[in-house]
């Protein structure tokens, strides 16, 4: 497996090429999908990051694809992602009539079948964090009660945005979830959705995923995710009643640091994808308990607030780490080349830094999104399997 420095080139975390049926070169199906990518690749209209397109006369041969943002992303992230959808599903899915891939920020799927207020549950994509509960007990109880009310809140959405992150506590931890329908989907299809997709923690690959502390479920219509760290942003607005119209997303600025920083994270964007990192020892007293608490965008500057989250959550994860008290524990320079390059590698959690007065404060649990080495994709129940991953298999280029 190869890494690349830039996440927008990075592979699907997950791809189906569906059984439907295959395309021949130049056949109506074929300019029809041609054109119909090519529109998502250039549409600069974006309703709430949701796109929904359809070229050619209704028929076997009509290309209908639907494309959705996470809901906490710019807009400049969102048409980064689409565009690299795009761009990718015909490289992994050459000639077929159906095609679903996932990445880290959005979700491409097109076909020669209706899409558009079709619920579809199948395929299911599941993720695994390897990592376990301290209480598993307790851990899925506070789980199944986060996922509940996330799932109503999501499923009442207007037309414009059917999307709900929250956390709750299980004891030590705490416990932050997504999750999210595509909009066109009625309230109730899309408490149908992600009802099926809470029920696959328990009901998938022989409890497997019971007791581990995150996951992310996917099926072409709604997916869910939740942690033990803050994976996700502040959540554009938007306007409230079910038949507004979509005028392009204005992406909320993180709240500013406290009144003690002036600026944590300060710097520009490089054409490889990687924000500058200032860290001083008066802010790194903020930006840990931040980390701590689940805030870690907080001390984001507003000037990078349409950047990659996910970049910024592995910079300061990676900043953490290079600030310990106990030096020994510090990455050598090495380490941190292999940790900005590889997108598969678990990073250790960051211990505490010097000169903080709470020393004795419990550590949190944190993880990064690459703490994810172990991969399920089930066609059936019955037919699921997790496909161990090594982070040996990890290599730069």
């Amino acid at each position: 497996m190869h890494a690349s420095l830039n996440i927008a080139e990075t592979d699907f975390l997950d791809q189906y090429c569906g059984n439907v049926g295959n395309y021949t070169t130049n056949s109506n199906f074929q300019r029809n999908l041609n054109s119909l990518l090519s529109s998502l690749n250039s549409n600069s209209q974006i309703d709430y990051g949701f796109y929904n397109l359809s070229v050619g006369q209704t028929g076997p041969d009509k290309a209908n694809a639907i494309a959705i943002c996470r809901g906490d992303i710019g807009e400049e992230e969102c048409r980064s992602c689409i565009r690299n959808s795009t761009g990718k599903i015909l490289q992994v899915c050459p000639n077929q009539k159906e095609a679903f891939g996932i990445s880290e920020t959005c979700i491409l799927r097109y076909s020669n079948k209706s899409t558009f207020g079709v619920m579809e549950d199948y395929p299911v994509s599941i993720l695994v964090n390897s990592k376990n509960a301290t209480d598993v007990n307790q851990f899925n109880q506070a789980l199944q009660t986060l996922m509940s009310r996330l799932r109503s809140t999501a499923a009442s959405g207007n037309s414009l945005r059917k999307f709900a992150t929250g956390n709750g506590t299980a004891g030590f931890d705490t416990i932050f979830g997504l999750v999210q329908c595509t909009p066109d989907l009625s309230e109730e299809q899309c408490d149908d959705c992600l009802a099926g997709a809470i029920r696959e923690i328990a009901a998938c690959c022989g409890g497997q995923i019971v007791g581990k502390q995150g996951a992310r479920i996917t099926t072409p219509s709604c997916n869910i995710r939740y942690e033990v760290y803050r994976f996700f942003g502040v959540t554009p607005s938007i306007p409230q009643g079910p038949t507004l119209p979509s005028p392009q997303a204005q992406p909320v600025a993180p709240p500013p640091p406290p009144a003690e920083a002036t600026s944590v994270f300060a710097g520009k964007k490089s054409n490889k994808a990687r924000t500058i990192i200032l860290i001083t020892v008066p802010t790194v007293t903020i930006t840990w308990r931040n980390w701590r608490e689940g805030t870690a965008l907080n001390v984001i500057d507003p000037a990078l607030s349409k950047g990659s989250r996910t970049e910024m959550m592995r910079s300061i994860h990676i900043g953490l780490l290079c600030v310990q008290e106990n030096i020994a524990d510090r990455p050598t320079m090495a380490s941190i080349v292999l940790m900005l390059s590889s997108y598969s590698l678990t990073m250790p959690t960051p211990s505490q830094p010097p000169f903080l007065t709470n020393s004795n404060t419990n550590q949190s649990n944190m993880s990064s999104s690459m703490d994810y080495n172990s991969r399920v994709t089930n066609s059936s129940e019955a037919q699921a399997e997790v496909l161990p991953f090594s982070a040996n298999e990890a290599s730069i280029t």
